[in-house]
């Protein structure tokens, strides 16, 4: 009895290692991501609806991953670079011209994850450090998406299919893993503590650049004025699979956002990890 539970501990312990973020986590964190970018971006309904699926194929996808990004391990890093040219190559047919090379040049978007003094983050909780408030309703697809849309369905991608939008598309892909600038993103994004699984570390004692703090850009601040033609459209929508709508256990605020009182963050895994609201970060074994 003893020796089951003692092998019971130990299979819990490398679960916990493996997913490093719940699908609560992984929900809530999608959600944010894009709600901030639906704001910046000025996406419609549809585009805010479909952002969500796409952020949330992306976290799935390298969740079991990330404490291998974090530790620095380079079969790991090219894996994390694949699953992102699929996100933003998904995101390039959903948003028009205009908006995708607005996104191309918001490194929190674009670049959503790097990692610092052994710990994975999100670069949005830089600039919006209040993981609480959302400018908009969840998306109606919020809790019944299962990644039905993802690329292990879709190897070619879903959103590129039929006439799904009619805006212009701009028609070259940004692809980070493979081109003449990933080594300066890799640099950017996890260190120069870069190595394959088994090998020492660098001598050179580097961990990652001090990223700048910008919580007091005034770009996270929730009393912005409001002047999207496109992003009102999202509130007050039904939620699929309920007849209640999207924001039912919040309060809406048409200006100033929606506030949630309920959040998944701030949980702690098993296994020793901390999931923190202001990052979502988790400390692994380096």
């Amino acid at each position: 009895m003893k020796k089951m539970f003692v092998t019971l501990a130990i299979a819990l312990l490398a679960m916990s290692q493996v997913f490093a973020m719940s699908v609560s986590n992984i929900r809530e964190t999608a959600r944010f991501l894009s709600d901030r970018m639906a704001w910046e971006l000025d996406m419609t309904p549809q585009q805010y609806d479909d952002c969500y699926e796409i952020n949330y194929d992306f976290l799935f996808a390298v969740n079991p991953i990330l404490d291998d990004v974090a530790r620095g391990y380079m079969s790991a890093i090219n894996i994390y670079y694949t699953y992102l040219d699929w996100r933003n190559d998904d995101l390039r047919y959903i948003l028009n011209a205009v908006q995708y090379n607005r996104f191309l040049q918001l490194e929190y978007f674009y670049r959503p994850i790097y990692t610092y003094q052994g710990h994975w983050r999100f670069r949005v909780y830089q600039i919006y450090n209040n993981p609480k408030f959302f400018y908009f309703d969840a998306p109606t697809v919020f809790r019944v998406y299962a990644g039905g849309h993802s690329r292990s369905h879709y190897s070619g991608g879903f959103y590129g299919q039929g006439n799904r939008y009619s805006h212009k598309v701009e028609p070259k892909p940004h692809n980070i893993h493979g081109s003449s600038q990933e080594k300066d993103h890799q640099r950017l994004d996890f260190g120069n503590n870069r190595r394959e699984e088994g090998a020492k570390k660098p001598m050179n004692g580097y961990n990652n650049r001090n990223q700048d703090n910008r919580e007091k850009d005034n770009r996270y601040q929730d009393q912005r004025k409001n002047q999207n033609k496109n992003t009102p459209g999202i509130n007050n929508r039904t939620t699929r699979g309920s007849n209640t709508p999207a924001n039912s256990n919040s309060s809406a605020k048409p200006n100033n956002g929606t506030s949630k009182s309920n959040s998944n963050t701030g949980t702690k895994p098993a296994g020793g990890g901390t999931v923190s609201g202001a990052g979502h970060s988790r400390t692994g074994k380096r």
